[in-house]
């Protein structure tokens, strides 16, 4: 009887290590990734070098550079995953149906990742380099119409900076408060963000 690897045809054979191959980038990836995290918590972000960051991950400089380019990548793509929890709450309908119970998520998704986020703000990159691609109302909402546009990035940055303030403040107040703040500051602007 043949055992199941030599009944693959050598297709199936190559998606098995093309698969293996994505799987092992993956885990190459997220160890960079908590390196890096670790060594910000330990150095000031300025001082970590790529072979720090290799060292304590435990792999190559080959796979560094078989992932990214330089250690601002990683991130970016740390802050690409917040900003995509973030724009996954913001896809939601309750943004118009209950605008309150939306705060709240976007409240409780920040003090999720409180320390990947707080590891953004010690070096320095929180607001700076985290979100400088599109705004998330532009990638969500992109709309020709002038008003609605300049309404969603004024919304957008007015909640962000709140956002900040309340977590370098310790995120003292609870979910629910800050979205009493908010949907009380917001109530007009909100009706108005179809």
């Amino acid at each position: 009887m043949k055992s199941s690897k030599e009944s693959l045809t050598e297709m199936q054979k190559k998606e098995v290590l093309r698969m293996n191959n994505k799987e092992s980038n993956q885990l190459t990836r997220e160890c960079l990734q908590l390196s890096l995290m670790h060594l910000m918590s330990e150095h000031p972000y300025e001082k970590i070098t790529i072979s720090g960051i290799v060292r304590r991950a435990g792999v190559s400089r080959t796979a560094f550079y078989r992932n990214y380019t330089d250690k601002e990548d990683i991130l970016h793509e740390l802050g690409d995953e917040i900003i995509k929890r973030i724009a996954e709450i913001s896809e939601k309908p309750e943004l118009h149906e209950n605008p309150h119970l939306w705060f709240e998520d976007i409240f409780r998704a920040v003090k999720n990742d409180k320390d990947i986020i707080s590891l953004f703000d010690q070096a320095g990159i929180l607001q700076n380099e985290l979100f400088l691609e599109k705004a998330v109302s532009e990638r969500l909402y992109p709309t020709a119409d002038p008003e609605k546009k300049y309404l969603r990035l004024a919304a957008e940055a007015a909640i962000l900076q709140i956002l900040i303030s309340w977590f370098r403040d310790g995120m003292q107040e609870d979910e629910k408060q800050m979205a009493d703040i908010c949907v009380n500051i917001f109530d007009n602007a909100l009706s108005r963000l179809p």
